[in-house]
């Protein structure tokens, strides 16, 4: 059976991302070569961020949420639904919050690695033997 898999943007896609991408944004290798296997294996991954295109109290009016598709596209990774869920789970849940359900959440927050891509790798190894489990 498919896992759903969400996956953060800034420091877990992208490096040196916010607020906006810039030429000098990096690739986190790890977590992008795991979602393209995982994707390949029949999971969806939904791409889960907290950007959006307008800026709020502290920042001004941009594409903030665009920019990260526009980069997820130029690195080929395509998601099964951005910021939102994929309906299946019985109710409406897209219509009263952004609470992503998913099996798995992949953040920089969860477990902070900064750009050691073989911590990356270890932990994603750990969510392949979880989802495996599942």
């Amino acid at each position: 059976m498919p896992k759903v898999i969400a996956v953060d943007f800034d420091s877990t896609i992208a490096f040196d991302s916010w607020p906006r991408i810039t030429k000098d944004t990096k690739v986190n290798s790890a977590v992008v070569n795991w979602i393209r296997k995982r994707q390949k294996m029949g999971d969806k991954v939904i791409l889960w961020t907290c950007r959006e295109n307008f800026g709020g109290a502290r920042f001004p009016d941009y594409e903030y949420k665009n920019d990260a598709m526009r980069f997820c596209t130029r690195n080929r990774l395509f998601f099964h639904n951005v910021n939102s869920n994929d309906g299946e789970y019985g109710f409406e849940a897209d219509k009263f919050g952004r609470k992503i359900m998913a099996d798995v959440y992949i953040d920089d927050r969860s477990f902070p690695f900064g750009r050691n891509q073989i911590l990356w790798k270890v932990y994603l190894w750990l969510m392949d033997r979880k989802l495996a489990k599942m």
